[in-house]
């Protein structure tokens, strides 16, 4: 082994989005690499996200440490011990960073076992850019003042009343998320005003289209989130096709008078019994990011454990 071994890697999204696929399509896949995915789905906690992680390194490899590092937020997390074998992974996707994991090994891995720390690696690419998304949502101030709308900090509450609420009456309740489609590339090449036009169009389209019984509120800056109460996700897909429908019919001008279409993709799922406010959210999420990586404009729903 070498005094000081470091080796960098840059992860790729392509493959992180393959292991995803085969699980929603129930395609053969490794057993412990999809465990550990599911097992990440379930949470936005980002040391909960890294200590599964570890654990299950350790428990198929000879992985003594592992140190997880998103400056954005103010992130460094640890675990373990550091040694002088380690392997830095740069966590990126769609040329957005969501961190650098470094891993310590008690020994330099052979290249069978560095194919096998790719693929736990590739596994958490997903979870770790969702948890880091659901932070930068946190951080926004609990009341939006430019719509007037409330959002993640009083939607955590609503969700977990709406929870309770459906559990008592045995009624279903569904959680829709809705992303502006590369909406920061739009803002970027035609302006702020722009920018704000299309929150404005896409908040006025929602409000057009949704029943009195439906809560909406906004999370992040261009991202919207639905309580769907007594509703079962096969009609919440309904509303949510006719969401998308609506958002993408109608085109904004940009200032050298160039039409734009706005696209807006969609996850949905249905609250299961077994579900916190953690849970729901996060498998919405992972839906709403299989609509994404699938293409945008589009519906995805999570049933369970599987998205479709």
């Amino acid at each position: 082994m070498n005094s000081s071994s470091v080796e960098r890697f840059t992860t790729s999204s392509n493959h992180a989005l393959e292991i995803a696929t085969a699980i929603s399509a129930n395609k053969p896949i490794n057993r412990t690499i999809a465990a550990l995915v599911l097992k990440l789905q379930t949470t936005l906690n980002l040391n909960q996200i890294i200590e599964t992680f570890f654990e299950s390194l350790k428990a198929d490899m000879a992985i003594c440490g592992i140190e997880y590092e998103y400056p954005l937020l103010y992130t460094h997390i640890n675990r373990g011990i550091k040694t002088n074998s380690s392997y830095s992974y740069l966590i990126e996707v769609d040329d957005d960073t969501w961190g650098n994991i470094v891993i310590y090994c008690k020994d330099d891995l052979t290249q069978d076992e560095k194919c096998s720390l790719d693929e736990y690696v590739s596994a958490t690419i997903f979870p770790l850019r969702n948890a880091i998304q659901y932070e930068n949502a946190m951080v926004v101030t609990a009341n939006e003042s430019y719509l007037g709308l409330p959002n993640w900090g009083l939607l955590e509450g609503q969700i977990t009343r709406e929870a309770k609420l459906a559990f008592r009456q045995k009624q279903p309740l569904s959680l829709v998320l809705i992303d502006i489609d590369r909406f920061m590339i739009l803002k970027k090449n035609h302006g702020l005003m722009l920018g704000d036009l299309i929150i404005r169009h896409v908040y006025e389209t929602l409000q057009s289209v949704l029943r009195d019984t439906d809560l909406l509120y906004r999370f992040g800056y261009d991202q919207f989130s639905l309580i769907l109460s007594n509703t079962q996700e096969h009609d919440a897909n309904i509303i949510a096709e006719r969401v998308r429908s609506a958002v993408s019919n109608h085109e904004l001008l940009a200032k050298n008078n160039k039409g734009i279409r706005v696209t807006a993709s969609i996850g949905i799922t249905e609250l299961d019994s077994s579900d916190s406010v953690d849970s729901l959210y996060a498998r919405a999420y992972n839906a709403l990011k299989l609509a994404k990586n699938s293409g945008r404009n589009q519906v995805k729903i999570a049933d369970g454990k599987f998205l479709r």
